[in-house]
Order: C-alpha cells, then sequence, then structure tokens
C-alpha cells in the first residue's frame, strides 16, 4: 500500500504535493491554463524541476507571449520555446523562427536563422513550418529564391488543412508570382480556403467572379461569396455587400440592408463604407434623411485622408448642410481633396478664389 493510502487510512493529513505525482502536477498546470488561472500553473511549474512536457512548456510560452492572465512578457515566452524547441518540438520551432524572422524577444533579426528553424519543423512535417519554408522560398527570404520549392511546401502544407499555404499558392497563380498565371489553379486552392470558412478566400472568391477573372463574369456569385464572408465578419466583404444591395448588383437593391451592412463595415473602421454611408444619410436612402450624420461620417473618413469625404465635407461646410456655414473650412478640406487629384475640388477652390472667398484661407495657393 502506498504512503498516501495509509495515511488517508490513519485519517493523516498530507499536502497535495506529497501525493501527487510529476506528472499529474504538470496535467494540472496545462487544465488551470486552460482555466485561465495562469498564475496558479506559473507557481506549480515553478516547484517542479526539469520540466520535459512540451504541451505545458508551449502553452506558458503562449500565454507569456499574448499575456494571457499574466503580464506580457516575450523574453519569457521564448525561453519557453526554446526549451521545447530544443526537444524537438515543431510548434516551438516555428515559434523561435518567428522571433529571428521579427527580432522579437531580444532576438536579433536573423532571416537565415529563421528559415533554419521553420526548415526544422517542416522536416518533422508540421504544417506552419511547411507553410513559412514555402514562403521564404517564394519571396527569397533567408534563401535564395525559387518557386518551385515554394510551391512544393505549399503543397505538403495544404495537405495537411493549412489554410495559409491554400491562400499563399492560390496568389502565387493568380498573380504569377514565379509560376504562369493559372486562374483555374488559384480558384481551386481559393476555393479550398473558402470550404473552410476562411473569410479572405470568400472575398477573393467574389472579386474574381465581380471581376471576370479567369472564369465568365458573374456578379450574382461574386455577391454570394461576399456575404459569406461578411457574416464572418470581414470587413471588406462587408462593404462589398452593401455596395451592391445600395446598387442592386448581383441582388436586388435594398437601401436599408446597405446601410446595415454598411454600418457593420464602419464598425470596424472600413472608411469607405463610412463615406458611403455618410451619403445615403445625406440622400435619404435607406434611412430618414439626415445631414449631420452625413456630416459625421464624411468627416471621420476625410479625417483618415478619403479624397472624395474630404470633398463632400466641403461641399457641407460650403453651403451649410448639417453643419454651420464655414468658408474656411470648405477651403481647408476642398485644398486637401485637391492636393489628392480630385478635379472637382480644384474647380470649387477656383470657384472661391475667383468669388473673393479664398482670402479667408491662409495656407496659400490652394492649387500647389
Amino acid at each position: 500500500m502506498s504512503v498516501c493510502s495509509v495515511a488517508a487510512l490513519l485519517g493523516m493529513v498530507l499536502t497535495f504535493a506529497s501525493c501527487t505525482s510529476k506528472e499529474e502536477k504538470i496535467a494540472q498546470a496545462i487544465e488551470l491554463i486552460k482555466q485561465e488561472k495562469v498564475a496558479e500553473a506559473v507557481a506549480i511549474y515553478q516547484e517542479l524541476e526539469d520540466v520535459q512536457d512540451t504541451t505545458l512548456l508551449n502553452r506558458l510560452g503562449d500565454v507569456y507571449a499574448d499575456g494571457e492572465g499574466i503580464k506580457q512578457d516575450s523574453v519569457k515566452a521564448l525561453t519557453f520555446f526554446e526549451k521545447s524547441a530544443n526537444l524537438g518540438n515543431p510548434y516551438a520551432m516555428v515559434e523561435i523562427g518567428i522571433a529571428y524572422e521579427y527580432a522579437l524577444g531580444g532576438y536579433k533579426k536573423d532571416e537565415k536563422e529563421a528559415f533554419r528553424w521553420y526548415k526544422k519543423a517542416a522536416e518533422l512535417d508540421y504544417d506552419r513550418g511547411l507553410r513559412n519554408v514555402g514562403i521564404f522560398y517564394r519571396d527569397g527570404t533567408g534563401v535564395e529564391k525559387d518557386p518551385q520549392k515554394a510551391i512544393e511546401y505549399f503543397k505538403k502544407a495544404i495537405e495537411k488543412g493549412n489554410v495559409y499555404a491554400m491562400l499563399n499558392l492560390a496568389y502565387m497563380y493568380k498573380e504569377g508570382d514565379g509560376v504562369l498565371v493559372n486562374m483555374e489553379e488559384a480558384i481551386k486552392y481559393y476555393q479550398m480556403a473558402a470550404d473552410k470558412k476562411d473569410a479572405d478566400a470568400l472575398d477573393e472568391l467574389g472579386h474574381i467572379y465581380d471581376k471576370g477573372k479567369g472564369v465568365k463574369k458573374d456578379p450574382k456569385k461574386a455577391f454570394e461569396y461576399w456575404l459569406k464572408a461578411a457574416e464572418l465578419g470581414y470587413q471588406y466583404s462587408q462593404y462589398s455587400v452593401a455596395y451592391d444591395y445600395a446598387n442592386g448588383i448581383g441582388t436586388t437593391k435594398d437601401y436599408k440592408k446597405a446601410v446595415e451592412w454598411y454600418l457593420k463595415a464602419v464598425n470596424q473602421g472600413n472608411v469607405s463604407a463610412m463615406l458611403n454611408l455618410g451619403y445615403m444619410y445625406d440622400k435619404g436612402q435607406g434611412v430618414e434623411q439626415n445631414w449631420q450624420k452625413a456630416v459625421e461620417m464624411y468627416q471621420k473618413a476625410a479625417e483618415k485622408g478619403n479624397a472624395q469625404a474630404q470633398f463632400n465635407l466641403a461641399w457641407c461646410y460650403y453651403h451649410g448642410e448639417g453643419v454651420t456655414m464655414n468658408k474656411t473650412e470648405a477651403a481647408k478640406w476642398w485644398k486637401k481633396s485637391s492636393n489628392q487629384g480630385n478635379e472637382g475640388a480644384k474647380q470649387w477652390l477656383n470657384k472661391m478664389m475667383y468669388d473673393g472667398d479664398l482670402i479667408v484661407y491662409d495656407e496659400g495657393d490652394p492649387n500647389k
């Protein structure tokens, strides 16, 4: 009978540590991390000697890298990944490669060393290692550029189900990056990723069918792909869905749905959506006309450098629509728009100069 069993029979109180094996403590620490009780997991780790469990080492590396439940510390994170990588774990090898590639956690940028670690992980048939080796061969990063080897590694990663490898290989075929353009192959790999509900792939397929690149132009199919990506929260597809609803492209025109999807994209910072939502408030399309809200949207987009929003905002200031008339502000925003090549803005600045209104604006010749 074990010491712990005897103690229990005698009613003796023993500490958890005295009755718990090292393996059980490691399992407990991993479970605590899952429960976001990171400090407790770290305390257990510190009690143990020579931990060689790569699952625990990787999880501790992850929480320190991301600051999950503990102060973010990339140096500490990499000490865990180093130990795990040296024990032969491919996940950790990729993390070390990332540290060398991007100079993280005190590591000096060294693309050759990054490639070496990615290659070690790839040799263990690890999908992220295979993918990253493919990227380095494609771009000639840390190794001589070799598109055929890139394809070889991407295909190996794809066999493991790696979505980013699918996207990278699709891109090579679509753009002719180191290979001949092959839209059939590009669509095949984008569709593989789309079947895994990858929003980037769905969005890209939307553009392919919208433009008819390598396929018959099909606005309805484009809209369907964009809608799937939009429902996954992809802001660029949310904008495209809204635009199609607003203009009746590939679907029935529906201003209310357009406003709904523009708003979703705006909430993710999409500048084009800000401009178009402003226009819908301006014209009362799908919403009650509200010039104040139109100005608010134009202002947001204008401050982010959108030339058309700058033009529209200037128009509102010049005419006093949704905002107090202010020709100085109008001139300021038309100049910003003009500087980005907006011809309409140049014409309005010339009109203001001709009318003698531009003297209120003192930032020099508007056409410079």
